[in-house]
């Protein structure tokens, strides 16, 4: 009988554990491998994506196969998206619902042609061209204020501050800028010009506002940044930074990104506005395209989107463009989309009785497969309401 010893022990334990290593590692790279090599393809190649999304993810939902929220037919429903909420305004009175159907709160709101703006867990209302405007954080109002105009536009910041754009006072605009307890901060008057749109910094140093000027025979627009600290010690050393841009550029809506990233949508192009220069970043009216959607309401995103008819089809192309590195990201679907909605890092295309909810990096998150047609979508940052006439379905994304 033939004895091991301690040594000859622990050289046959050493090609036992380095076996053992040699047979992970291998395993490890043909796993990355097979990784990397599904990864390319579903890139790559668009019949394998769409196939794997519905079969592998199971990406594709239908309708009457989710939580829905039943909605009164023949009564003004305004329906919202925030936080974890799916809300619903009518007859004064805003009713929040959780992504499994269920109620969570009923506040009284005094709004019947209602204006509003979300961000995070924060949704403004405002009577449009009137004068009430309320703060909704959560299920609770915040604060509400009666504000002498009558109310344009509001905008509201990741942390509850808001900014409200007022007409019909003897001047031309009035910006009213609140924290996030409804205390009034200043307030910003044009005498010879509207404001078109406004928004503040998410780190609540800064107010930006649009502003066209018809006097003259020429329409000028200047984008100017304000500092919310020197507004309220010294408001006429306010104004930090003011940009002119040509008189064919129409402001649609300026929004400030991640990283205080400061961008303007117009009617032909999408502009960095950065000290006291633009700079384009997305031509939405280029030769030879035809570029039928444009937006800038994402996280770190703009996009614009891409209609391409032949005889027998067509075929829509989101270019989605990252704010921070420029890369762009590609989805492509076949058909027309009727209407785009953006938030947060979520676009929807609706295409009729089929909505795509497309990530940021051009991604597909849910395809949604309808028996009649959408009439309109909310999203917020867990999910998204399909909605119809009589009711609102949940996608969770």
């Amino acid at each position: 009988m033939k004895i091991i010893g301690i040594d000859e022990e622990e050289e046959v334990k050493k090609k036992v554990l380095n076996h053992k290593k040699i047979v992970i590692t291998i395993a490890v790279v043909l796993i990355t491998l097979t990784l990397i090599i599904f990864y390319c393809i579903y890139l790559g190649n668009r019949d394998f994506r769409e196939f794997t999304d519905k079969y592998l993810f199971m990406k594709n939902v239908t309708e009457n196969n989710l939580v829905s929220i039943a909605l009164e037919e023949g009564e003004d429903n305004y329906v919202y998206a925030y936080d974890k909420y799916v809300s619903i305004l009518s007859q004064n009175r805003l009713v929040g619902y959780n992504k499994l159907g269920n109620k969570e709160y009923e506040l009284k709101v005094e709004v019947s042609n209602p204006i509003s703006d979300s961000n995070g867990r924060f949704l403004i209302i405002g009577e449009k061209e009137g004068k009430k405007v309320y703060l909704v954080s959560g299920n609770n109002i915040v604060w509400e204020n009666q504000l002498e105009g009558n109310i344009s536009r509001v905008s509201v910041n990741k942390n509850g501050y808001v900014s409200v754009i007022l007409t019909g006072t003897t001047y031309k605009s009035i910006i009213q800028t609140f924290d996030n307890n409804g205390k009034e901060l200043f307030k910003t008057y044009l005498s010879s010009s509207l404001a078109m749109d406004s928004d503040i910094s998410s780190d609540n140093k800064y107010l930006s506002f649009a502003e066209v000027s018809t006097n003259g025979t020429l329409v000028q627009t200047i984008v100017k940044t304000i500092s919310i600290q020197k507004a309220q010690e010294k408001p006429s050393e306010s104004i930090i930074h003011a940009v002119s841009v040509p008189s064919d550029k129409v402001p649609l809506n300026l929004k400030y990104q991640d990283s205080n990233k400061l961008i303007c949508m117009f009617n032909d192009s999408v502009e960095l506005i950065k000290d006291d220069e633009h700079q384009e970043i997305m031509n939405l009216t280029e030769n030879g395209k035809k570029i039928t959607y444009g937006g800038a309401e994402l996280n770190n995103s703009i996009f614009r989107v891409v209609e391409k008819n032949t005889f027998l089809s067509s075929e829509t192309t989101i270019e989605i463009q990252n704010t921070g590195s420029g890369q762009v990201s590609l989805y492509i679907l076949d058909g027309t989309a009727k209407e785009v909605y953006s938030h947060d890092n979520t676009i929807a295309l609706n295409l009729g009785t089929e909505v795509h909810f497309v990530g940021s990096n051009g991604w597909l998150l849910k395809k949604y497969t309808s028996n009649q047609d959408v009439k309109k979508i909310v999203i917020n940052n867990d999910f998204a309401g399909v909605i119809y006439k009589n009711k609102i379905e949940i996608v969770d994304l």
